[in-house]
């Protein structure tokens, strides 16, 4: 296929509206000024872009503009014809032969034009033709093309083409852009590369390449571990207490998330665009505040939204309501319980009630006593003695208070006795399990979301760099479906990477255990374990760079 078919769908956006037309109706809206450079046009699904940025339509708008009559509409099938530009050159492959320039026919062999333009998947020239048809200048064949135009695809020589600065260079036969031959086959190299690795698919042999990643840009894995320790062990200067401190705190736990997180899209962006080799640290030579500082901790904010988001909001509510359930049942308690007078609790009218019940029963103590010895008296005089059931009871009653209200005044001296604690444990727990049970199932389920999400999340601020896409759930999960089992795998390479830095850590801990100071901890120990976090990062992020590159097909990108 040598250039655009004859009944190719194309849609034009103007003034809202949405009109379908094929490529001859286009150039002839043009020629009537019906379509401006400004309107937008798309071929097919493709997305829309302005019509002066179509290569096939730039030589209308250059007629138009220079008020010469339209060229002819050069279009192709498998056995058309074309109306060619310049004095012909015949062009000999093994898929076809193709005439360029004057009046002559397009004879295609036996093999469909298909095949010849489904080598060139995504490629820049629209309807590209095989590179080998295009080694030699088309008017020079003497010399080797340095140039293929993007509109009629004629290869020229540098003599052949005119140039305006440093990076135009434009078509002298029909005024269309060029492109540089070596730039076209470097995107030939890339585009095979691609086929190659999609075809292989994504596997351990990826996770070996990950591992080793980072040491083919030593100088940046040195420099960028060494910020990112001072980083994290400026996140203790916290522990000293004073509010500068605290801020300085915050400073260097953003500037630590910037720069993993940083690592990590950068990364991922430019794997899932084909830059495979590159360095993983962004580029700080156009050093900019929102593109190296504050669009990667939005991103990272909303990683960890969509991943961690509801497991934080299950634990703040969860906590809340817990705390509360507690507060009433010890409540409850203290209500039922006698107060200790001295303590906060103190209940005037219930102790002043107490002692004046006291008071009477002192008072009619020798009353009591008497009446004792006197049913004393008649039982050994075999007379029945006088009931005196209810005193007793009484006299029993007063005692036990007073018994109560000197452990109470104890207590409020040496502490709760034992009994108390254990009252006030078991309200506690009461008011724990009432609500601990449902909270942790929900808990638990949250936290299993957030640990499989995370991944895709990451992919998804890395190869969008959206802040609103990274925390739309959906986006998440439709990039897993689309991923399949090579996400089970990302899981798999994840999960080694985190018991490797667990197991790393707990050894430099113990190793250098004794350098642990009070407040600011084991400083040695985080510094290592810092370095080995920045490189498990880098290797995370290669993992995930190398599995949305190799699904790129089913993600829909391009490069």
């Amino acid at each position: 296929m040598t250039g655009p078919t004859p009944n190719e769908a194309w849609q034009v956006e103007v003034n809202g509206q949405v009109y379908q037309a094929d490529f001859a109706e286009l150039a002839n809206w043009i020629a009537e000024g019906a379509l401006l450079p400004e309107d937008k046009v798309r071929r097919g699904n493709l997305r829309w872009i302005e019509a002066r940025r179509v290569p096939t339509l730039t030589v209308f708008f250059n007629a138009k503009a220079s008020g010469l009559p339209p060229p002819p509409v050069v279009v192709s099938t498998t056995d058309a014809t074309e109306v060619p530009l310049a004095p012909p050159v015949t062009i000999q492959t093994t898929n076809e032969l193709h005439v360029q320039g004057a009046p002559a026919q397009v004879q295609h062999a036996t093999q469909p034009a298909q095949a010849a333009s489904s080598t060139f998947v995504n490629d820049p020239r629209p309807n590209a033709l095989p590179y080998a048809d295009q080694s030699v200048c088309a008017t020079h064949q003497d010399r080797p093309a340095k140039f293929v135009c993007l509109s009629c695809e004629r290869a020229s020589c540098r003599d052949c083409v005119k140039s305006f600065g440093s990076s135009v260079t434009v078509c002298s036969v029909c005024g269309g852009m060029c492109k540089a031959q070596a730039e076209l086959a470097d995107h030939r190299r890339k585009q095979e590369f691609r086929e190659t690795s999609i075809s292989t698919g994504f596997g351990f042999g990826d996770f070996g390449n990950a591992i080793v990643y980072p040491f083919k840009y030593k100088a940046s894995l040195f420099f960028g571990a060494l910020m990112y320790m001072f980083f994290a062990l400026g996140q203790n200067a916290a522990s000293f207490g004073d509010i500068y401190m605290l801020v300085a705190a915050i400073f260097a736990y953003m500037l630590a998330n910037m720069l993993a997180f940083g690592v990590l899209a950068n990364t991922v962006e430019n794997f899932a665009h084909g830059k495979i080799g590159g360095n993983f640290m962004p580029s700080f030579e156009d050093f900019e505040l929102w593109d190296d500082v504050i669009h990667p901790s939005f991103l990272s904010i909303g990683v960890w939204i969509s991943s961690f988001g509801p497991f934080i909001a299950v634990f703040v509510i969860g906590s809340y309501l817990v705390m509360s359930s507690v507060s009433s049942e010890m409540d409850t308690m203290k209500s039922n319980l006698e107060q200790t007078p001295g303590t906060p609790y103190y209940n005037v009218r219930d102790t002043m009630d107490q002692s004046n019940q006291v008071k009477g029963v002192l008072q009619n103590s020798e009353r009591i006593n008497k009446e004792h010895l006197d049913a004393q008296e008649d039982i050994e005089n075999g007379r029945q003695p006088a009931a005196i059931d209810e005193e007793e009871e009484n006299f029993q009653r007063v005692n036990k208070m007073i018994a109560e209200s000197k452990q109470k005044e104890l207590e409020s001296v040496v502490g709760k006795s034992p009994e108390t604690k254990e009252r006030e444990s078991a309200a506690f727990l009461a008011g724990l399990l009432k609500l601990a049970a449902p909270i942790m199932v929900i808990g638990f389920i949250t936290f299993l979301w957030g640990a499989l999400f995370f991944p895709a999340a990451c992919m998804v601020a890395g190869y969008t760099r959206s802040f609103v896409a990274t925390i739309n759930p959906l986006v998440g999960l439709d990039t897993i479906k689309r991923l399949g089992f090579d996400y089970v795998k990302i899981l798999s390479m994840g999960s080694l990477l985190l018991i490797a830095f667990v197991v790393i850590s707990g050894i430099f801990g113990a190793i250098l255990y004794a350098f642990n100071m009070p407040g600011v901890g084991n400083l040695p120990a985080k510094a290592v374990t810092s370095l080995v976090w920045f490189y498990i990062v880098i290797v995370f992020a290669c993992i995930l760079g190398f599995a949305v590159f190799k699904a790129s097909d089913r993600l829909h990108l391009s490069d």
